[in-house]
């Protein structure tokens, strides 16, 4: 079997897969709570040294993001 059709086959199996966990999916997906997730709630419950540590490693992934895409238009 060539590379090509493997390939085929796992994007296939995969998509049946996925198709048939749907309900599953969205099951879990209207119990989330999308006002919990995205909050900075447990940063501000952390001491003073994580939070340094976590805004410079927030800013290293933006940056590196920013240069990425920079690179990438050239």
């Amino acid at each position: 079997m060539s590379q090509k059709s493997i390939r085929n086959a796992l994007i296939a199996f995969a998509i049946i897969f996925l198709l048939s966990r749907t309900g599953k999916i969205l099951e879990f997906l209207s119990e989330l709570d999308p006002g919990g997730i995205l909050t900075l709630a447990p940063l501000r419950d952390s001491p003073e040294e994580a939070r340094f540590f976590v805004t410079i490693a927030l800013c290293a992934l933006i940056f590196t993001v920013i240069f990425c895409q920079l690179n990438r238009r050239k």
